[in-house]
């Protein structure tokens, strides 16, 4: 954190100087990015508590430190500065701890500090990571979870690789209590279940638990329960019919809780709820109004609701009030994580595609100040903004895009066409290393979100069922022939791009049409029924496109393996072995069929990476490889 602490004290003791040439992006500046998380409010409302990541550095986790700003002085500093993580920092009750998640003993831990000063201590003592904790209301105790340990046999077998694992045998979580005065803990003998979320219910006597039945099965929907510590009873809530969850919040009468959950038997997330405790039907709060993805939400000690939602390439503020009514909060910034206070202050993260993020504070009445500079360094790079671009597809549907330009070399451009991932995610208005990088190289770059794509409403992120690789491909084609014909691009030097969903679909691209001369697919789906049978969480395909086992024709005409002899696209494929999401064998499976058919292919797997990629020098690779298979077949 060093680097990070001169950056803030240079910046804010005198006048940062005006460059008059541009700092040249490489791909070690361009990944170095901070990040922001876990905001709060203290109880008083005076300071805010948050989290600041370093960038990706090596191949071990980046660092974590918990930071403090100070209202009324305007005073930002560092408040922990252990060499391993702290995280999830969270106020006791009266303002005078913070207790946060460290592994700086080694497994993860709830550690406690005096917010007045003082060293750091570790209050429980679990043999496996803590996972999750929670304040009690009186602040008396603190609930938390972690998976249950190995036995001492099973220890002894494992030391010894005796060690063969039994699949779904998933260990239990344990919920324990914490008295923060005498630091015992008490473990609670509750079923053999995974919980995946704690709540305290505001009048101290009883928590809220998602869990999860052990074993899992294929399709696996949480249920609610309430335990109630003074006997442990338990009661179970009416949950939702389907899989998907947002964190459970409760009201201050603890009579009613929120969460955000998809609609019917949707792919994902999307409206936030309301159920009373003795209510078997949840009242949807905006399913019409404002009909957008919710990303998170708080709630207001007048009754009303706060919200974020994915407004097609931005995110926005949106109030809920005690009536019901909904009304936009009036921040033209896009809105990351969020806090809000009791006198309406709300600190958020705010991100746009030329700069990564910072912490805002808006108080009442005034206009948001930036409090943070944890990535000034990106201010001495030329970044390019996006044009919103929207056409209409082959059935006259709309489709929006961000076109990035390059400026710094005259037209037609080669093109970039980068696909997100999901499918039901979107393309936002966010910092891309990505995107930089290619317009750097000169490349243009479209960013399409198609059919499927969240943010423009439920209808539209449905249009995708049973249809991967159709409407969706065309909404792509027909993207790039509206900008061949603006005259901006060159029709013969057009690539495609992405990763998971995204890189399905330069599978799939390179299968359908030749007018693609570079592919790179990254953690990509080749054969749908192989991938359904060997990855994490493949009830989200089912949704989709039901089971290979009762439609094994449908999953085979929307795998690129299918068509893989029609292939004649240069293709990059990029891996992480240890992914369980999009595991190796699909980009194995679509390499081999590449090569028997003589198509030009290159396979790099990564050493435990994962589906998202950790290490620097991996990262760092994989960039220069992609970069260097576009100038090699486009330029």
């Amino acid at each position: 954190m060093k680097i990070l602490t001169f950056i803030l004290l240079f910046c804010s003791s005198i006048t940062c100087f005006t460059q008059t040439k541009y700092d040249t992006l490489t791909i070690e500046k361009a990944i170095s990015r901070y990040r922001i998380s876990g905001i709060s409010f203290s109880p008083d409302e005076k300071k805010i508590s948050f989290v600041v990541t370093e960038p990706v550095k090596g191949n071990t986790s980046p660092n974590s430190d918990i930071w403090i700003y100070d209202i009324e002085s305007k005073r930002l500093f560092q408040f922990t500065w252990s060499p391993k993580s702290d995280t999830n920092p969270k106020w006791s009750p009266d303002g005078k701890y913070l207790a946060f998640l460290s592994s700086r003993s080694g497994e993860s831990q709830v550690y406690l500090i005096r917010v007045d000063g003082g060293e750091a201590f570790p209050l429980s003592a679990s043999k496996t990571s803590v996972e999750e904790f929670e304040w009690s209301p009186d602040g008396k105790a603190i609930a938390f979870l972690a998976t249950e340990p190995m036995s001492d046999d099973e220890d002894k077998k494992t030391k010894e690789n005796d060690d063969g694992a039994v699949a779904d045998k998933e260990k239990p979580s344990r919920l324990w209590l914490i008295n923060v005065e005498s630091h015992i803990a008490v473990k609670k003998m509750l079923p053999e279940w995974e919980i995946s979320e704690i709540k305290w219910l505001h009048d101290n006597k009883s928590l809220a638990l998602v869990i999860h039945t052990l074993p899992k099965t294929e399709t696996d929907i949480p249920e609610l329960k309430l335990y109630h510590l003074i006997d442990s009873s338990m009661t179970t809530l009416q949950s939702p019919v389907h899989p998907f969850w947002g964190e459970v919040r409760f009201a201050a009468d603890s009579k009613s809780y929120n969460y955000i959950s998809a609609r019917k038997d949707g792919p994902t997330m999307h409206d936030l709820l309301v159920q009373s405790l003795d209510s078997h039907d949840p009242i949807n709060l905006t399913a019409k109004n404002p009909d957008l993805p919710v990303n998170e939400y708080r709630l207001m000690t007048d009754g009303s609701v706060m919200f974020s939602a994915q407004k097609g390439f931005y995110s926005r503020l949106f109030k809920i009030s005690p009536s019901g009514t909904i009304s936009s909060v009036t921040i033209s910034q896009n809105i990351g994580i969020f806090d809000v206070s009791s006198s309406g202050a709300i600190a958020f993260t705010s991100i746009s595609s030329v700069h990564p993020e910072e912490l805002w504070l808006r108080l009442p009445d005034q206009d948001p100040i930036k409090i943070t500079s944890v990535n000034k360094a990106f201010d001495s790079f030329h970044l390019i903004k996006p044009e919103i671009i929207r056409y209409k597809s082959f059935d006259g549907l709309t489709i929006e895009g961000s076109y990035f330009k390059p400026d710094n070399s005259k037209g037609p451009h080669p093109l970039v066409v980068l696909v997100h991932g999901g499918p039901t995610g979107a393309w936002f208005d966010n910092y891309s290393f990505w995107n930089q990088l290619f317009l750097d190289k000169g490349y243009a770059v479209f960013c399409p979100n198609v059919r499927g794509s969240s943010g423009y409403g439920w209808d539209f992120a449905t249009k995708n069922k049973n249809d991967w690789g159709g409407g969706d491909f065309k909404d792509i084609l027909a993207g790039v022939d509206f900008l061949v014909g603006r005259g901006d691009i060159d029709a013969n030097r057009v690539g495609i791009a992405g990763w998971s969903y995204g890189g399905y679909m330069a599978m799939w691209a390179v299968t359908q049409t030749n007018r693609f001369k570079a592919a790179m697919a990254g953690a990509g789906m080749s054969d749908l029924a192989s991938e359904f049978g060997t990855e994490q969480g493949s009830e989200y395909d089912t949704w989709f496109l039901g089971t290979p086992y009762r439609n094994p024709k449908n999953f085979a005409d929307k795998s690129p393996i299918t068509f893989v002899a029609n292939a004649k696209t240069p293709t990059l494929i990029i891996q992480g072995a240890l992914d369980p999401i999009d595991p190796v064998g699909q980009s194995q499976q679509f390499y081999h069929g590449l090569r028997h058919y003589g198509v030009t292919t290159e396979l790099v797997i990564y050493p435990r990476e994962h589906h998202g990629f950790t290490e620097q020098r991996h990262i760092i690779d994989y960039m220069k490889r992609t970069l260097a298979w576009f100038d090699r077949f486009m330029k």
